[in-house]
């Protein structure tokens, strides 16, 4: 095995380490019966129309990329594009970052347009979301600054049981590494001989800028760019909606576990298992809902665990569902292009 192959096992062996210590810490002390009890106390109909919005931002983020790509002077299917996104969702949870380049290959495959071109166009959505994720993370802080303050003094005045505050200090010990082994890998990543292959694609990044300045749908971009944020945001709003503890949570308060859920999905752990949960939960804490505590015999009534539970199980089978539709259609499209070929 060369070293870039047990480089590569290596760091999915870490992720799924990672995403499976957070998640034992997290349920290590719950009762699976009770807490499939209280799950089912939840009202589904509002858990549906969360994941209906969630496969809508799948649809915006398929036509918002036909715009980059027609911008470049290729043509590529509505439905191929869709697809695509599906699947690279479908393979982001099982293999962390692999769903851009299972999108572009599919894509690639389906309509014959260069991966490099491909790729350009996709770093170019990587910016204008991060963008969008940064001003959401400013906004937020306006907005909930007295919260998360309140919930920092009673951290530091000990309010939170000692034993939540262990298992409070150790979750954020967990993020924490993860996030600078991120930082630190993405380093370390600059000076090995992936970084040169990185130099490859300059091109292609560079093209896809120039798409967004020559696009003839300004228009259309914009608008799928503001539908997809808006559909992240309501797939986390309506969930409030399910649950008694969060009935009383405002569209700020959503907002605000937006950009925490956002911050979990970025850790690269598959598919922000684990990561997602603890941040969410973190969050809810400090709206007062539910507690970090995680205690001796564990708490199967504990909104701030259930809910970030219910929108990832909600969010990941709509990943299932569409990527493993999206797989067909483009197995099924592939095999039709070959017997035409």
């Amino acid at each position: 095995m060369n070293k870039k192959v047990l480089l590569k096992v290596l760091k999915y062996i870490a992720s799924l380490g990672f995403a499976f210590g957070i998640l034992y810490l997290l349920f290590k002390n719950q009762d699976p019966v009770k807490l499939v009890e209280e799950i089912q106390k939840v009202d589904g109909k509002w858990v549906v129309l969360s994941m209906i919005f969630g496969g809508w931002a799948y649809v915006s983020r398929g036509l918002r990329w036909i715009v980059l790509i027609d911008a470049l002077g290729y043509k590529s299917s509505k439905l191929h594009s869709i697809a695509a996104v599906s699947v690279g969702y479908f393979t982001n949870m099982f293999i962390p970052r692999a769903g851009e380049i299972s999108r572009c290959t599919a894509l690639n495959q389906t309509d014959k347009i260069p991966v490099d071109k491909l790729f350009g166009t996709i770093l170019v959505e990587r910016v204008i979301d991060f963008i969008f994720l940064f001003s959401l993370i400013f906004l937020t802080i306006a907005l909930k600054f007295n919260d998360i303050f309140n919930f920092y003094n009673a951290l530091q005045t000990q309010q939170i049981e000692s034993a939540g505050n262990s298992n409070l200090l150790l979750l954020v010990a967990i993020i924490a590494v993860l996030v600078m082994s991120f930082i630190f890998l993405k380093k370390w990543l600059k000076k090995s001989s992936f970084y040169d292959k990185v130099l490859g694609f300059i091109e292609g990044l560079k093209e896809g800028f120039k798409s967004i300045k020559n696009m003839k749908r300004k228009n259309a971009f914009w608008f799928h760019t503001f539908s997809i944020w808006i559909m992240y945001f309501l797939m986390t709003y309506i969930c409030f909606f399910s649950m008694e503890e969060t009935l009383h949570l405002t569209a700020g308060d959503g907002l605000f576990l937006l950009v925490l859920g956002g911050i979990g999905m970025v850790i690269p752990t598959p598919g922000g298992v684990g990561s997602y949960h603890a941040i969410v939960m973190i969050g809810l804490s400090v709206l007062g809902v539910g507690t970090v505590y995680l205690g001796v015999d564990g708490d199967p009534t504990n909104p701030a665990l259930i809910f970030p539970t219910i929108v990832h199980v909600a969010q990941t089978l709509v990943a299932i569902i569409m990527g493993s539709l999206s797989l067909i259609v483009l197995f099924l499209s592939k095999k039709k292009s070959n017997v035409a070929s």
